[in-house]
């Protein structure tokens, strides 16, 4: 008897274990620039042989400061792609705390440089 009233909330914190880890993404790409090349980088996908910069952190906001700025950027030509990835985790954390604290996940690669 007891094994059956505990089999509901188990697999309920299985379910909700399992939802954490989904995750969306949105990839904005330059069709008209070649992207940065690293020979190195062996990713399966979109980002194979290209140069990939990563920015994984948790930003605090506060009343008076509601935005965020990364100085970082590309050195010449800008932006090939950029890819934003929000979690579900992290869409929890932010209505938790009345979107006060967020976590930020962000790749992009810049233009090959002319020569």
């Amino acid at each position: 008897m007891r094994l059956k009233s505990k089999v509901p909330v188990v697999s309920f914190l299985v379910l909700l274990l399992l939802s954490v880890q989904s995750c969306y993404s949105v990839i904005l790409v330059n069709k008209k620039g070649l992207p940065a090349p690293d020979p190195l980088n062996s990713d399966i996908g979109f980002y194979n042989a290209k140069q990939v910069i990563q920015i994984d952190t948790t930003i605090k906001l506060s009343l008076a400061k509601n935005y965020v700025l990364f100085q970082e950027g590309c050195p010449e030509g800008g932006f090939h792609s950029v890819e934003y990835r929000a979690t579900l985790g992290g869409v929890l954390l932010s209505g938790l705390t009345l979107g006060k604290i967020r976590k930020v996940k962000v790749k992009y690669t810049c233009l090959k440089e002319k020569n």
